[in-house]
């Protein structure tokens, strides 16, 4: 038998390494964006997409199904980075009445950066985002199980869930998105640190303000 030079097994039929799939879908989510931002918030389709990643569309389908699937990914992506840097704040050093004017203020300067950066593209996020509810309302949800478990620590023997109700809502406005794109000149720090600073004095009396 001749020998062929090959190595076993390195003839056409030789399995190829798999792409990573998650490195492609996040090649496609930052493309979706990148065509977002180019059409102004307008239009999004995926044969923009998938052009823009460098791959064809049917190549595209394998990570996201269609195109609802892939604005779903993207409302998640963009509401990652501060559920993170929030539920960081749970565990995180120092005294826990930093750390729920912390809540606040890490939300509204990550949001108003991310306005401030690009506005029409933070609006078409908001427009992506109310078309998912359900993953507004996780986001809302995780949001309120850490400003809940920072008042359990605050005010120990409390109802830790209703003083956070009252906190989540005498400061909702800095830190809701869709109130940050229509009043932003008036979402500032001194503004948010009186009101946080109003809100605890008023639990710390037992008489929620």
């Amino acid at each position: 038998m001749r020998p062929t030079g090959r190595e076993p097994g390195a003839g056409s039929e030789m399995a190829r390494p798999q792409p990573d799939a998650d490195a492609r879908r996040q090649a496609l989510l930052a493309a979706a964006e990148r065509v977002l931002k180019a059409n102004r918030g307008r239009r999004l389709v995926m044969s923009d997409v998938a052009a823009e990643a460098g791959m064809s569309q049917s190549y595209a389908y394998r990570f996201f199904s269609d195109k609802n699937a892939l604005i779903a990914a993207m409302a998640e992506n963009w509401f990652a980075d501060v559920s993170k840097a929030v539920c960081a704040l749970v565990d995180g050093p120092g005294p826990v009445r930093f750390r729920l004017e912390d809540f606040v203020l890490v939300q509204m300067r990550m949001k108003c950066a991310g306005h401030d950066a690009d506005p029409v593209l933070f609006s078409a996020y908001l427009d992506l985002a109310s078309g998912h509810p359900d993953i507004v309302m996780a986001h809302v949800q995780e949001m309120e199980r850490v400003l809940t478990a920072l008042m359990a620590e605050r005010f120990p023997g409390r109802d830790a869930a209703a003083a956070a109700r009252v906190f989540n809502d005498a400061t909702r406005m800095f830190r809701d998105p869709y109130v940050i794109a229509r009043m932003r000149p008036l979402i500032t720090e001194d503004r948010a640190r009186a009101v946080i600073a109003t809100v605890l004095a008023g639990l710390e009396s037992g008489q929620p303000a």
